[in-house]
């Protein structure tokens, strides 16, 4: 699910929907502490929510480190590709 390392967040791309709504209301606390999240290497979101969110928390925050969000990084898996042109 997820941990907190020093000022880091860990968390798993396999997060269940209910697990992504428990992240929520953490980071509503702590999101001032984190400065980076981290995902695991292995496995594929389980549900978009979890992106959806991560890219809600880096509007809200910009300079938090979330390396999975990083152009060339992203992992869709059984979701797909998406390249978007702005």
């Amino acid at each position: 699910m997820f941990h907190i390392e020093g000022d880091t967040l860990n968390l798993s791309w396999e997060m269940t929907l209910d697990e992504v709504k428990e992240l929520k209301e953490f980071l509503e606390e702590k999101l001032v502490y984190i400065e980076a999240i981290e995902l695991d290497e292995e496995g594929d979101p389980s549900t978009s929510s979890l992106l959806q969110l991560l890219f809600s928390v880096k509007k809200s925050k910009p300079e938090i480190v979330i390396p999975a969000l990083e152009v060339g990084v992203m992992r869709f898996g059984r979701f797909g590709k998406i390249g978007w042109r702005v």
